[in-house]
């Protein structure tokens, strides 16, 4: 008899301490058990072994799940360095580095198994039988070895010529194969290679205007690791660039490359982390997620568009990849790059302090940066959304078989659906915030909580049937655009119309063979790299300046300066227009200069004024419940016990399942102090206020929730 002790699946932050259990059969740190907790039946996942115990009445194990330990030593410790840093259980940290089938969860994907046939005993075979059997290389998948005659092999089964086992299904995702431009490298090229290859230094940030050809550095880095023996990850924000990082890595290396991101099956997630596990791959191309894939012999990460707010992770464990990186980097002695034309104020600070090895590319390899033209919407004469130099461009592009690029970071037909006689706008019950209206499907959506309504198109205040039309999503846009050009190839590119597995690749590759305007939110923003697009158009430019925010201009600047990225990456000369109220803004002039300096020094002067990052680092504490009051009580509580520190609020925010939320922002020049005091807090909170939800938000990427 041993005693372990064990991390049951309950993710919160009560519950975060080991629980012990007597065990019969040997187990390891490591892996799942089944037990019994508190009346119920639970997965749990091992930390530690021993051979006694102090206590008097110890629970049996019910069953030990996994022969060997799920996580290397190296991700053990990562898990229990992430709950300490963002104050969040443990096993929030175990359940987002493994993949479904393996999560220490009673609800987790089952690895899923088929039947192979192999050889089996010498045994008398007619000759029909004999050469039925021997028709065939063994061991081959059983549905193979039917699929000729399933009498003969019920036959060969059953006499024991051929025996079947069970194997786990191979699944591998579909991987896009594109032709390799290994062309020359500039001197700025091959001087950024030789200074990350050869250099002392472990981190480095890869400033480079768009389309300087930061991913052909990349390659060539990754060749000198893999020529190393050693492990290279790829970093991407979204999904919708995966595709195209798998195309240039599997063009220059190879097809024997594992990916990983949430749009996988459970099985392929599987099969790509046990590649990865038992050293079949040596390179891994993936979002947030793959920051964690088992790897043995890392050599290089490379994170790509480093600045993107989706390297934050919104629910538990609320970690941000840099930080992972920087860890990872630091256990395997290797070294990581960061990359992006528009970096996080955070990462160009650590430069500027040395921190991070600056290195830059400043000019693009074939054509100058685009020409940015500012169209002021108080005066330019437009149509519908678009101003009228911005549809003369268009149609000018159609002429010349050019393609063009629309952005507008607001999915659906209608944003707000506002009644034209009472003004009552449709909100969601749940969370308090205006309901989206999608044409196509005639249902109103919360883009928050994901509930969906039906739209009987009639004001449940008035009665009245008359809604404003003024605002506009990618979905009444695409309307919009159909109507002026009815003969061009139109796509559109959002989180709806790209909810299918592949559609990301197949919307990409159509605008590549034969599209003439891709229009979408954000993710057309990105990464993106077609030769014949000469025109990108942003409309609502302003829209992320409104934000009450404190990182409202670094979003509003990144997404601008990158969606002005696409324009001319080839032989020819690009444009972009931008549609703003407010052409004065400093965001508006530094984007029309290529400038991120001039950027970054007149947001730092604001970030210093109002004490926001990167000269402190902040912790978000939000307070629900199901009374607002006990919820405020529990807000105040918190922020008289952080006397010593910058506490901002209570604020009360918009509400999730109808329970009302207070806010703090606790603010701190030392991230330790700040961790630790916010540790005692949640100690706290849970003593006292039982009945109000706690969550925790280390470093968040915004406030607006």
């Amino acid at each position: 008899m041993i005693y372990i002790d064990v991390l049951v699946e309950y993710d919160v932050l009560k519950l975060n301490r080991p629980f012990t259990y007597a065990c019969r059969q040997p187990v390891e740190p490591g892996c799942r058990v089944r037990v019994l907790f508190r009346n119920r039946e639970v997965i749990g996942y091992v930390t530690a072994v021993h051979e006694q115990t102090h206590l008097q009445k110890v629970s049996e194990v019910l069953e030990v799940v996994d022969p060997k330990p799920l996580l290397n030593e190296e991700l053990s410790e990562l898990s229990e360095w992430m709950s300490h840093t963002y104050v969040c259980p443990r096993i929030s940290c175990l359940k987002t580095m493994l993949p479904p089938a393996l999560k220490p969860e009673k609800t987790h994907s089952k690895v899923i198994m088929e039947d192979w046939a192999e050889l089996g005993d010498p045994v008398e075979l007619t000759e029909k039988q004999r050469a039925y059997r021997d028709a065939f290389e063994y061991p081959l998948p059983a549905r193979e070895f039917r699929r000729q005659s399933a009498g003969l092999a019920r036959t060969l089964i059953k006499k024991g010529a051929v025996r079947l086992f069970k194997k786990e299904k191979e699944s591998k995702p579909v991987m896009p194969v594109g032709t390799d431009t290994n062309f020359t490298l500039t001197e700025e090229q091959k001087a950024a290679v030789q200074t990350i290859a050869e250099g002392s230094d472990s981190l480095y940030l890869l400033h480079g205007v768009t389309g300087s050809g930061k991913t052909e550095v990349f390659l060539q880095l990754a060749q000198k690791t893999l020529d190393a023996g050693r492990q290279v990850l790829f970093l991407v924000p979204e999904i919708g660039l995966t595709p195209l990082m798998i195309e240039r890595v599997t063009a220059r290396f190879g097809a024997n490359i594992a990916i990983y991101h949430s749009r996988l099956t459970a099985q392929e997630k599987y099969r790509q982390y046990r590649a990865v596990q038992e050293g079949k791959t040596a390179i891994v191309v993936g979002t947030r997620s793959a920051v964690f894939m088992p790897f043995s012999k890392l050599g290089l990460i490379l994170m790509d568009e480093e600045h993107d707010g989706s390297y934050k992770q919104d629910n538990l464990p609320r970690y941000q990849t840099r930080d992972i990186v920087r860890w990872r980097a630091a256990y395997h002695t290797c070294k990581a790059v960061f990359a992006s034309a528009t970096p996080a104020l955070e990462s160009y600070s650590r430069a500027l302090n040395q921190t991070y090895h600056l290195v830059e590319l400043k000019h693009r390899i074939y054509q100058n940066l685009p020409e940015i033209r500012l169209l002021d919407m108080r005066r330019e004469p437009r149509q519908d959304a678009l101003a009228k130099t911005l549809i003369d461009a268009i149609r000018q592009r159609l002429a010349d078989h050019e393609q063009t690029i629309l952005l507008l970071n607001r999915r659906g037909y209608l944003p707000i659906v506002r009644c034209a006689e009472c003004g009552t706008v449709l909100t969601c019950p749940d969370c308090g915030i205006a309901l989206t209206y999608h044409k196509r499907e005639d249902v109103l959506k919360c883009h928050s909580c994901g509930r969906i309504f039906a739209f009987d198109h009639i004001c449940p205040t008035c009665g009245s049937t008359h809604f404003f039309q003024a605002s506009l999503g990618t979905e009444k846009l695409e309307e919009q655009v159909r109507q002026l050009f009815p003969t061009a190839s139109i796509l559109r590119m959002d989180a709806d119309s790209t909810r299918k597995k592949h559609a990301h690749e197949k919307i990409l590759s159509e605008f590549q063979a034969h599209g003439d305007i891709l229009l979408g939110t954000q993710m057309v923003a990105k990464g993106l790299d077609f030769e014949r697009v000469t025109l990108v158009g942003i409309l609502q430019a302003d829209a992320s300046l409104a934000r009450m925010d404190y990182r409202s201009a670094e979003t509003a600047y990144e997404m601008l300066e990158q969606a002005a990225g696409r324009s001319g990456r080839g032989t020819r000369a690009g444009i972009v227009m931008i549609q703003t109220f407010d052409p004065d803004h400093y965001v508006m002039q530094a984007v029309v200069k290529h400038d991120y300096q001039q950027f970054f020094r007149k947001e730092m002067k604001y970030r210093r004024l109002g004490v926001y990052p990167p000269f402190v680092f902040l912790c978000s504490v939000l307070f629900s419940a199901g009374n607002a009051q006990k919820a405020l009580q529990a807000a105040s509580d918190a922020k008289a016990f952080c006397a010593g520190f910058d506490v901002i609020g209570p604020t009360e925010i918009s509400m999730r399942q109808r329970r009302p939320r207070f806010r703090i922002v606790i603010k701190s020049s030392s991230k330790q102090k700040l961790v630790k005091m916010v540790q005692e807090l949640a100690d706290r909170h849970q003593r006292l206020f039982s009945t109000v939800s706690i969550s925790i938000n280390m470093d968040p990427y915004m406030l607006e929730e």
